[in-house]
């Protein structure tokens, strides 16, 4: 029976938005994020102004408009004054929620005159139920992860790579080979940072959830969408394939390809026979993106077999 490669469209997840918005007027950095919250909920996107917090976006709300210190503004121009912003989505109930959500937020926040730089992320909660009664999909996640981690700083801005709120795994290819109960991996992940690229603090809770932070910050709806599909389809591998440790491979094109057959992005024989039009769609743009931030080896083949 041939094996397809989908996306999970009922997987839950969350998403951050780090931006800044410049500051016209007499008004306060306040007023700024009250006015995007008002607008987004004029445009049928249910928001709350809020002091930056780890609580659970309110009942009934879709994003929560909150300020960020960790984001910093910068211009070309002398005397614009920047409001850091995060725009927090709920905890969305799949792609069709996401697809509603998500696209109309971000180009309500480019239309206000919204910016992106250096200091801004996207990061994405994932939700991982399965973890809570085999916990070595958390194992396999970690070693899927750990082994392309180099193909993913790839198809990210190269600013991320020295990026203190994404920093890459400690090279350890077997940091959770032995752990099979729970307090085996609580003994190893208590001491885990949540400004790895992969955040794996919340994977041990009682709803466990893990978090990507290698994005930097996008407003762009088809990078948020193609980054989505990705991270849906790498946690969908390693929960239903048993994913074994292994070095990090090279950031190569070589390894960027077997990356795309081995979670799914493209068909395979003996891995994924079949792969949807979405995920080819999205296998593509990340060619794409890889070709933007590494550059090939002289003589290297281009085609996309």
């Amino acid at each position: 029976m041939m094996t397809v490669a989908e996306i999970n469209p009922h997987r839950r997840m969350g998403c951050e938005f780090e931006m800044t918005i410049p500051l016209v007027g007499t008004g306060s950095g306040s007023d700024v994020q009250r006015m995007l919250a008002e607008i987004l909920t004029a445009n049928g996107i249910r928001a709350v102004s809020r002091s930056y917090q780890h609580n659970p976006v309110p009942h009934g709300v879709d994003v929560a408009v909150e300020y960020d210190s960790s984001i910093r503004g910068e211009s070309r121009w002398q005397g614009i004054v920047w409001q850091a912003v995060e725009l927090k989505t709920k905890i969305l109930s799949g792609v069709d929620d996401w697809e509603r959500v998500v696209p109309r937020t971000l180009e309500i926040a480019r239309y206000m005159g919204a910016r992106v730089n250096r200091s801004c992320g996207h990061h994405v909660h994932i939700d991982l139920p399965e973890a809570a009664s085999r916990m070595s999909v958390i194992r396999s996640l970690y070693n899927l992860v750990h082994k392309y981690e180099p193909i993913i700083y790839g198809v990210v801005a190269p600013s991320r790579r020295q990026n203190g709120y994404a920093r890459s795994m400690t090279d350890h290819p077997r940091l959770l080979h032995g752990c099979q109960k729970f307090q085996d991996y609580m003994d190893v992940l208590h001491r885990w940072d949540r400004h790895h690229g992969l955040n794996l603090t919340h994977a041990l809770a009682s709803e466990p959830r893990i978090e990507f932070r290698y994005h930097a910050g996008t407003l762009d709806v088809a990078k948020a969408r193609h980054w989505m599909r990705l991270l849906n389809r790498l946690v969908e591998h390693a929960v239903s394939r048993n994913c074994q440790a292994g070095a990090q491979v090279e950031n190569s094109r070589k390894a960027f390809d077997a990356f795309r057959s081995t979670v799914g992005l493209r068909s395979h024989p003996g891995i994924y026979g079949k792969v949807s039009p979405e995920l080819r769609e999205t296998s593509k743009y990340l060619l794409r993106r890889w070709r933007q931030f590494n550059s090939p080896a002289s003589g290297e083949d281009e085609s996309d077999a």
